[in-house]
């Protein structure tokens, strides 16, 4: 068969389905086709699939083509709204992804928090079993004052900060046990 069809032999060709239409048609339309759909989708292998659906859809179809411009209108309009549903599905898979994304960013903000908010709790009911003092100071140094600020602040002497400090990290420590704790502990207390 030579490589361009007759338009008459082209469309009893397709009206009795028959593969060499489709073959000559795929010929003379895929290239366009796909570089039509890839100036629109920007990916070179999307474009390719839409452009094979777009055959597979013709094959499939029972239209009845009067004129070869019957085809060409079939085949770029088939294209033109594979490109609108690629990108209302690649909308869709956007929302999605964007979603997913934030509900384990704020799963993984919730638990930080939580566990910020248990640490935070047990290490202050074990600084309630300090000595009245030593308690006062360990208060103050977790609302980050310094040993010079508490000392001013209570009216004593930096050492007897100091004294309090060490006291309460090795009580604190000894009642929370957990390095993550004693860990805390010393990086507060500094």
């Amino acid at each position: 068969m030579e490589n361009l069809l007759e338009q008459d032999v082209l469309l009893e060709l397709l009206k009795n389905k028959d593969n060499r239409a489709y073959r000559h048609l795929y010929q003379c339309y895929y290239t366009a086709l796909r570089e039509l759909a890839n100036l629109y989708v920007k990916d070179l292998h999307v474009a390719e699939d839409l452009v094979q659906d777009v055959f597979m859809s013709m094959l499939e179809s029972n239209y009845n083509f009067r004129t070869e411009n019957d085809i060409k209108y079939f085949l770029y309009t088939s294209l033109k709204n594979r490109c609108i549903s690629h990108f209302r599905k690649q909308k869709v898979r956007d929302k999605n992804v964007e979603k997913i994304s934030q509900v384990y960013y704020e799963e993984e903000h919730f638990w930080k928090k939580a566990l910020t908010e248990d640490v935070y709790a047990r290490l202050m009911n074990a600084i309630e079993t300090l000595s009245p003092r030593c308690k006062i100071v360990m208060k103050l140094v977790m609302n980050g004052l310094t040993s010079a600020e508490i000392a001013q602040k209570l009216n004593i002497s930096l050492d007897t900060v100091k004294e309090h400090k060490a006291k309460g990290k090795k009580k604190l420590a000894a009642q929370l046990k957990d390095c993550e704790y004693v860990l805390l502990i010393n990086i507060l207390c500094l």
